[in-house]
């Protein structure tokens, strides 16, 4: 039987003991069969049930990963590109003409909104004086705080956020890390009319 290096059975026990990783995904990272691993680390007390949650999350970022390469790179994305972008997540989250002449993004995910926002920038000719921001948040949180944290994000000043929403929150469960609702306002009824003729073609497509 060949015999290993102690600093890989080292690896193989870390990989168990603290990753907690199955048998066969060590082997998998060592290129080592999963029976071999096994028996090098058999001792170690591991809970199976935190086990099995920890390789199934892994399979699931794997397959999540499995085509992200379609995703072109920030840098290299072209106006044109940055307009139709804008225009699909204008169409799935934005508020539709003709009940709106304004752009207005919604929605409290801190990421999309970001994305949004620079998508939009990075597609049209804009004046930034025309952005505001209206946040709804609820009575526990800090408003200075929340609106500090969303014009960071957004790079937009806090002298065009407008007057906030301010609620009630229902039941005794918090989202954790909620920011609050954010909504990216652009006054400007032919921009909204451009990303909507951009979104209606895509649709037909």
């Amino acid at each position: 039987m060949q015999r290993r290096p102690p600093d890989v059975v080292n690896r193989a026990r870390e990989l168990r003991r603290q990753k907690k990783l199955s048998f066969e995904a060590i082997g998998r990272l060592l290129h080592i069969h999963s029976s071999t691993i096994r028996n090098w680390c058999h001792d170690l007390p591991i809970n199976r049930h935190e086990t099995l949650r920890i390789n199934n999350e892994l399979r699931r970022i794997k397959v999540k990963k499995r085509d992200i390469n379609v995703v072109p790179l920030p840098q290299s994305i072209s106006s044109e590109q940055a307009r139709l972008f804008a225009a699909l997540l204008y169409g799935c989250e934005g508020c539709k003409y003709p009940s709106s002449s304004t752009v207005s993004f919604v929605n409290s995910d801190p990421q999309l909104s970001k994305t949004f926002i620079s998508l939009l920038r990075k597609g049209f000719v804009l004046k930034e004086a025309k952005f505001r921001v209206h946040l709804q948040i609820h009575t526990t949180h800090d408003f200075e705080n929340v609106k500090e944290f969303w014009s960071n994000l957004l790079n937009i000043p806090k002298s065009q956020f407008i007057k906030p929403t301010i609620t009630v929150p229902r039941g005794k469960m918090r989202r954790q890390h909620y920011m609050g609702t954010c909504s990216i306002r652009y006054i400007d009824y032919k921009i909204i009319l451009r990303l909507m003729g951009i979104f209606e073609k895509f649709c037909k497509t």
